[in-house]
């Protein structure tokens, strides 16, 4: 079940207290390495005892894989999407609500995806693409997956790119970037499919 959502709808007092624990991760890694954060210290940080955390965590590196999946949910909405006549307004959505997900704790998500050393959010942004691309040489009778999976990874990779930047840089308003963004993956796939196909 998704953050904070029980049976009955949304705990308030599970918001609460996992936001507390995010929270408190987030200022503890503007001055260490996650990977030597304790579970004592963030429990602390956060306001709450070892075993709330671990009612709520079964680690801190479960924290940042649940945070890391919020940002892989928004950006699948691409290829969820892709099928709808207006890819263009799905990408426009999908980069509001991207920031919507990171606008209070940016630069934790930025250097979370910096230091992915796994791979492991690169490895579901691959499984993102792949599925556009499934997407795509469908909806395009004479085009091959192979040749779809460059276009896909154009879209996806572009968008990513394009969002960490106007979020490093917040030069233009909110709802221009997603219409730049947006208007710029609709225009590349037609134009990919148009050029390959």
């Amino acid at each position: 079940m998704p953050y904070g959502k029980t049976r009955r709808g949304v705990d308030k007092r599970v918001v609460r207290t996992k936001k507390a624990i995010r929270t408190a991760l987030f200022e503890i890694t503007e001055t260490k390495d996650i990977s030597s954060v304790t579970v004592s210290e963030l429990a602390r940080k956060a306001g709450v005892n070892r075993r709330t955390f671990y009612t709520h965590y079964a680690s801190i590196t479960e924290i940042a894989d649940e945070i890391e999946g919020e940002l892989v949910d928004a950006i699948r909405g691409i290829a969820l999407n892709f099928h709808d006549n207006n890819f263009r307004e799905c990408v426009y959505n999908v980069f509001i609500k991207m920031n919507d997900i990171v606008s209070d704790d940016f630069d934790y998500y930025f250097r979370h995806l910096k230091m992915d050393m796994q791979g492991a959010f690169i490895e579901r942004i691959g499984e993102i693409i792949n599925e556009l691309a499934g997407k795509i040489a469908k909806s395009v009778s004479n085009i091959s997956r192979e040749k779809a999976r460059y276009a896909a990874t154009f879209v996806v990779g572009g968008f990513i790119t394009s969002f960490f930047e106007w979020k490093s840089n917040n030069d233009v308003p909110l709802e221009e970037a997603a219409k730049i963004i947006s208007v710029a993956a609709d225009a590349g796939v037609r134009e990919i499919v148009t050029a390959i196909g």
